[in-house]
C-alpha cells in the first residue's frame, strides 16, 4: 500500500468532504424534492401527499414553485444544515476509503496472484473499491443521513393547510391549545428525540437496506465514472488534457445515470423504513413487496426524474471539485 504523509492524507480528506457538500448545497432543493415525491403515498408527509401539485404529479419546476408559495424559498434548502454536517464525513470517508482500498487490492492482490491478465480485472477491482467503501462510509455516518431525511420530509402546518383536504401533518407536534410546531428540530435535538421515542437502534433504522444500496450504487457509480475517465482522459488528445474539468463533468453525468437507475428502488424502500412505513418487524422485502402491490412496479421509481436531475450534476460537481481540488493542493494520487 502506498504510503502517504500526513498533510497528504489532510488534503485528501478536506478535498473529498469539500467536494460532497458543496455539490449537496448546490442540488439540495431537488434532493428534498425527491424525498417528498418517495414518500408520497405514506402517512409520513400528507401535507405533501394531500396536495394538489402531489396528486397531478405536475413537474418538477412546478413542485419546487409549490413548496416555494406554501413554505418560503429557504424551504427549498430544508434540512440541508444536517446534509452538509452528514456530507462532509461521508465524502471524506468514502473517497479516501477508495483509493486506499485500491491501493490495497493493487499491491495485495495483483502482487499475488496473475489477475491482470484478466480483461474484466480493471472494472472488478473498482467494484469491489465501490462497494466497501459505500458501506464502510455511510455506516460510519448513518444517524446524520437519517436526521437529514427526517428534517427533509417534514412538511411546515402552512403546506397543510393549503393542501387541497386539509388533512393534518403527521411530522408535526399538536402543543397548547392545537398549535402546532415541528416534531424534529436541529441535528442533536433530532437525534434525542429519536432516541427517547425508539431507542438507540432508532437511529439505524433502515441500515440493511441503506447498504444493499449503498454498495451496488457506489460500486457502480465509482466503476463506471473512473472507466470512462480514463478511456476519455486517453483518447481525446490535447482536448482531454486541457479540458479535465470537462471530461469530468461528462463521465460523472453518465455514470449518474448509470448507478442511479440500477439502484432507485432500493433507495425507495429504504426512504419508506425510516420514516417507518413500515410497521414493527417488517423487512426490507416486506415493504418491497408492499409498494409494488399498492403503487405497481412504477410506485418503484416515483422521484425518479428529479432524483435524475439531483444526482446527474451532483455526482459531476463531486467529481469535478474533488479531482479540482486535489490538483490545487498538490496530491496525485495517479486516479481520479
Amino acid at each position: 500500500m502506498k504510503t502517504r504523509t500526513t498533510s497528504d492524507t489532510t488534503k485528501m480528506l478536506v478535498s473529498g468532504g469539500v467536494a460532497g457538500a458543496f455539490s449537496k448545497s448546490c442540488t439540495a432543493p431537488l434532493a428534498r424534492l425527491t424525498i417528498l415525491r418517495q414518500l408520497q403515498g405514506t402517512n409520513a408527509v400528507p401535507g405533501w401527499s394531500n396536495s394538489v401539485v402531489a396528486k397531478q404529479d405536475l413537474g418538477i419546476v412546478k413542485s419546487l414553485r409549490h413548496i416555494v408559495n406554501t413554505e418560503g424559498v429557504r424551504a427549498l434548502w430544508k434540512g440541508n444544515g444536517v446534509t452538509i454536517a452528514h456530507r462532509l464525513p461521508y465524502s471524506a470517508i468514502n473517497f479516501y476509503t477508495y483509493e486506499n482500498t485500491l491501493d490495497f487490492i493493487e499491491n495485495e492482490v495483483e502482487g499475488r496472484w496473475n489477475v491482470k491478465e484478466y480483461q474484466a480485472w480493471e472494472v472488478t477491482k473498482r467494484l469491489a473499491a465501490g462497494a466497501f467503501a459505500g458501506c464502510f462510509s455511510c455506516t460510519m455516518t448513518y444517524p446524520l443521513d437519517l436526521v437529514r431525511t427526517r428534517l427533509a420530509a417534514q412538511v411546515t402546518p402552512t403546506m397543510a393547510e393549503t393542501s387541497a383536504s386539509g388533512g393534518g401533518v403527521a411530522s408535526t407536534t399538536t402543543i397548547n391549545g392545537g398549535q402546532q410546531h415541528p416534531h424534529y428540530k436541529g441535528i442533536l435535538r433530532s437525534m434525542r428525540t429519536i432516541v427517547s421515542e425508539e431507542g438507540a437502534r432508532g437511529l439505524y433504522r433502515g441500515l440493511p437496506p441503506t447498504l444493499v444500496g449503498v454498495g451496488p450504487n457506489l460500486a457502480i457509480n465509482f466503476a463506471a465514472y473512473e472507466t470512462l475517465r480514463n478511456y476519455f482522459g486517453n483518447n481525446t488528445g490535447e482536448f482531454g488534457k486541457e479540458n479535465p474539468m470537462f471530461i469530468s463533468l461528462a463521465c460523472g453525468s453518465a455514470s449518474a445515470v448509470v448507478s442511479a437507475s440500477a439502484t432507485f428502488p432500493l433507495d425507495l424502500v429504504r426512504r419508506r423504513m425510516q420514516m417507518r412505513d413500515a410497521t414493527r418487524g417488517d423487512t426490507f422485502l416486506a415493504v418491497f413487496k408492499r409498494v409494488i402491490r399498492k403503487e405497481g412496479f412504477v410506485g418503484l421509481y416515483r422521484g425518479i426524474y428529479p432524483e435524475f436531475a439531483k444526482v446527474v450534476p451532483g455526482v459531476s460537481i463531486t467529481y469535478a471539485t474533488y479531482e479540482l481540488l486535489k490538483r490545487l493542493a498538490g496530491v496525485d494520487t495517479g486516479r481520479m
